[in-house]
């Protein structure tokens, strides 16, 4: 092992395995392949500038035989304890040294550290391969041409290379025609087959291509083997035969002809056999046309044509199976569209509103989907197909009426002219909504108005065609408090000092409006926030307005207003209305005052909900569909002055509700109403006197407005007059 000793020392041959000196030393082991470098050079330097190298001449190589080279490194005292080794190989030397560029270089991937009495081991592998010993290397790291083919001595750069060559011999990656000058030169394809090969294009464009090719004669039968000249010989020669290839054996009694091995054409005779219903099973072919011929069954002899909607099928002795046409019977909902003939079958189309009845024996009519419904539209928040026919009432009146939904009573029940056919059936709608109430009818005659209270929503199914030319009031039936609504329900008003806040305004579509501060309360309530989907489902009426907040029993605060209704009235004909249809809110109360304490005014309640909808909606000039929010109610004051009631929403008109005001003057006015596309106004907050030193408490605030659906399956009719607040929802747009 020879040693580079950096302590100052000369380059030592020592024994393979000797022991590492105390200090430590870097054992470096180089070994090379076919290609034996002339010289070896090694180097080491440390971190501070530090460094030395040694070459070692092939001559000095110790291990021949291994094909390895051993060198110790070992450092300088004054050097740091780790360094870093490069190993590079060269293909020659001067005197005493590598010479040229070098072959290959290989470094250590770090600082090597240097341990005493121990050997820090550095591999390294030289790549480069002499395998031909041609004198090229390949696998080197330098800029010499690199030898392609390193297991052939006759391929490597500068080799001369023929034009007619097919290898590329000297490494330039162009063979043959592709060398420089070679074009129009001769050359030799391969094959023997041509002449007066040449060179052809330039570059890697370049070919040997043929002067001339030589043709065989083919010969004329389909299935005789094809020539072909055999390139190692030049000679034309016979191919396969095309066995299986398609021909013509002259015969029209056989299928399938194609060429044998034999090189003859021949086919399969046909068999002639019949699974027809009105000839004999076994035939005879024709030669001439190729046809299978069958002889016909008497024409008493029965059969089945592939018509169901014949009758008496025979044959009719010239082979044919022929049956009487039968009458077309369509399926309910359907009507014939293709009469049965004795060459066509019955086919049927969707009656579209043909009359029908439904499986609970309800009449209806058909949809486009060939069902019977006693609607010819899905309605909203029922299945009309779920009625039977024995829950559907009429409903006739003779004067005004209410229906309680708290114990579904009838008020005056003298005034329901047909009281024992009406069915009144509860549909749940879930998730902690209340139920709804569903009164299926197939007669709506009114002749007073019909209102409609207690909590919960009422739907009119109307199996036919309604006239409404009576009201239908919907409102004031949701009261304080309300669980269903939850915070959507008006926040009731806090008493501090002499005063109570008012109570905020119920909400539905949008926010209610904020209650005014008490004098001496400075907590204002605010209104609910949005409170029910725009949706139709499910059908939910409006909530109440907070309570304003109250000083005790002689100054409470005005209740807040009830919410309105819910109301749905679902035609499945022509629905007509010509008078309102109401689910407004109803207005909060005033506050109290007595002990020199003044309390606050009530929310007014939101609008609730209505729903209408028919195959055909009609709203006349005097139509009135409203769902507006109640008023707040104004403030008591502490000199025992009574606030006055809010208004409640109004039911004909687009007009908001005015808030309570006068009872009191230094109590805060109560909020409008919301309406049509008006928001509900703010309680104002109570005020002193500072004269008297009266205190006034806030005024509640105003409802909003509630929720209208017009849907008409066709085309809707709204003419001018008609009173819609707020805006309904649905595509039916006034004119």
């Amino acid at each position: 092992m020879y040693r580079l000793c950096l302590l100052g020392c000369v380059l030592l041959l020592a024994a393979c395995g000797e022991k590492a000196p105390d200090e430590g030393a870097i054992r470096v082991a180089v070994t090379y392949g076919s290609f034996k470098p002339a010289c070896l050079r090694v180097e080491a330097k440390d971190a501070n500038g530090h460094s030395e190298r040694t070459d070692i001449l092939s001559s000095q190589f110790k291990n021949a035989d291994k094909r390895e080279v051993l060198v110790a490194v070992r450092r300088k005292a004054d050097w740091d304890t780790a360094l870093n080794v490069t190993v590079s190989s060269y293909a020659a030397a001067s005197g005493n040294g590598c010479d040229g560029p070098f072959v290959e270089r290989h470094e250590s991937s770090g600082p090597l550290p240097i341990v005493a009495k121990k050997f820090t081991n550095f591999e390294v592998l030289l790549k480069a391969s002499d395998v031909d010993g041609d004198g090229h290397l390949a696998g080197a790291m330098w800029d010499e041409p690199e030898d392609c083919d390193d297991s052939k001595p006759d391929v490597h750069p500068g080799a001369v290379e023929s034009c007619g060559a097919t290898v590329d011999i000297n490494c330039n990656k162009l063979v043959g025609c592709q060398e420089a000058g070679c074009g129009g030169k001769s050359c030799d394809d391969s094959s023997a087959c041509t002449t007066g090969d040449h060179c052809e294009g330039s570059g890697l464009d370049a070919k040997c291509m043929p002067g001339q090719t030589k043709t065989c004669t083919q010969p004329t039968g389909i299935c005789d083997a094809p020539q072909a000249c055999n390139p190692n010989t030049g000679a034309c020669e016979a191919q396969a035969v095309p066995t299986g290839k398609s021909c013509d054996d002259g015969n029209n009694c056989t299928d399938m002809d194609a060429c044998g091995a034999d090189g003859k054409c021949a086919g399969t005779a046909r068999t002639c056999v019949s699974n027809g219903q009105c000839v004999q099973n076994q035939g005879t072919c024709n030669p001439i046309t190729g046809a299978c011929v069958f002889t016909p069954l008497p024409n008493t002899t029965s059969c089945q044509d592939p018509l169901t909607c014949t009758t008496s099928d025979r044959c009719d002795g010239s082979g044919n199976c022929v049956g009487t046409p039968g009458t077309c019977a369509p399926p309910p909902c359907y009507r014939v569209k293709q009469q049965c003939t004795a060459s066509t079958e019955c086919e049927y189309e969707v009656d579209l509103n043909a009359a029908c009845s439904t499986s609970g024996g309800v009449p209806g009519v058909c949809s486009a989907t060939a069902e019977c419904s006693p609607f010819p539209y899905r309605p909203s928040n029922f299945d009309p197909n779920a009625v039977v026919a024995a829950d559907i009432g009429e409903l006739k009146t003779s004067a005004n009426v209410t229906f309680n939904t708290a114990d579904q009573t009838w008020s005056p029940s003298s005034a329901v002219t047909t009281l024992a056919s009406l069915h009144v059936m509860t549909i749940t709608q879930g998730a902690g909504n209340p139920p709804a109430l569903l009164i299926p009818v197939k007669a709506l005659e009114l002749n007073g108005s019909l209102t409609i209270t207690g909590p919960l929503p009422v739907i009119l199914a109307v199996y036919g065609a309604a006239t409404v030319d009576q009201s239908i009031l919907a409102t004031g039936s949701i009261l304080n408090p309300n669980l269903a609504c939850g915070a959507s329900q008006g926040t009731a008003g806090t008493f501090g000092g002499d005063t109570g806040g008012g109570g905020g305004g119920g909400g539905n579509t949008t926010a209610g409006g904020n209650g005014g501060k008490g004098y001496d309360n400075d907590q204002p309530q605010g209104g609910a926030g949005v409170l029910r989907p725009s949706g139709l489902e499910p059908l939910l009426g409006g909530c109440p307005g907070g309570n304003g907040g109250s000083g005790g029993p002689s100054s409470a605060g005005g209740k807040g207003g009830a919410g309105g209704g819910a109301i749905q009235l679902s035609v499945a004909r022509t629905l007509t209305i010509s008078k309102m249809v109401s689910a407004s809110g109803n207005g909060g109360e005033g506050g109290k005052a007595g002990g020199g304490k003044g309390a606050g005014g009530g929310g007014g309640g939101s609008g609730g909900r209505i729903v209408l909808e028919a195959l055909q909606l009609s709203l006349t000039s005097a139509a009135r569909i409203t769902a507006n929010g109640g008023a707040g109610g104004e403030g008591g004051s502490s000199a025992n002055n009574a606030g006055e009631n809010g208004s409640s929403g109004s039911q004909d008109t687009s007009i908001p509700a005015s808030g309570g005001s006068g009872g009191a003057v230094t109590g805060g006015d109560g909020g409008d109403g919301g309406t049509g596309t008006v928001g509900p106004g703010k309680g104002i907050s109570g005020s002193r006197d500072g004269f008297s030193g009266t205190e006034g408490g806030g005024g509640g605030g105003g409802g909003s407005v509630g929720s209208i659906h017009l849907r008409s399956v066709q085309s809707c009719t709204l003419p001018v007059g008609h009173v819609i607040s707020p805006p309904a929802t649905g595509g039916c747009v006034a004119p």
